[in-house]
């Protein structure tokens, strides 16, 4: 299935306006009912989608566009995330034809498995800028609980940017051609 290019700013200015709900929630509301330890982070959910559902070579530009406003929710930096952001986008391509979301359980276990490659590149890229491993698992560690729970939430992310994407209902692995 073809995208117009009409229809993909149209999704993509819907998936932003999702990213900015959903990092106002995390950035705000999660903090003051005292969730300060943990920060679930939506931006790897819909840059997922993206590398799993979508082929385009715009797909790293709007990798690029969900970091940067991923930045102004996050001390984090877009640049850190857009490289983290295409690692995980080309292994997704390389493995295209196996990810098969048709159900829950493969969605939560395909993003939870993408989701720790995007933390340890996170972590080691941190640990380089720092010149310190000794920190390694502490840091890759902070990312597992709340990637366990966007795991579980994934699922139903998913559907809605389905829907927002307009991608096929067989969620096989071909995704949408822009």
């Amino acid at each position: 299935m073809r995208m117009s290019i009409s229809q993909l700013i149209i999704s993509f200015a819907i998936s932003v306006a999702m990213l900015i709900g959903f990092e106002i929630v995390t950035s705000t509301i999660l903090p003051a009912l005292g969730w300060t330890e943990y920060r679930l982070t939506f931006n790897v959910l819909f840059i997922l989608f993206l590398a799993i559902r979508l082929n385009s070579p715009a797909v790293p530009w709007m990798i690029m566009g969900l970091q940067m406003v991923h930045s102004i929710f996050s001390i984090e930096g877009w640049a850190l995330g857009t490289l983290a952001g295409l690692i995980v986008m080309m292994s997704a391509n390389y493995l295209k034809e196996l990810l098969h979301l048709t159900n829950a359980v493969m969605t939560m276990v395909t993003v939870q498995f993408f989701q720790f490659v995007w933390y340890l590149t996170v972590t080691l890229i941190i640990c380089l800028k720092i010149s310190n491993f000794d920190k390694f698992g502490m840091i890759l560690w902070s990312f597992i609980p709340g990637s366990i729970l966007l795991s579980l939430i994934s699922p139903i992310l998913f559907w809605v940017l389905e829907q927002v994407w307009r991608v096929p209902s067989d969620r096989g692995p071909a995704g949408v051609e822009i």
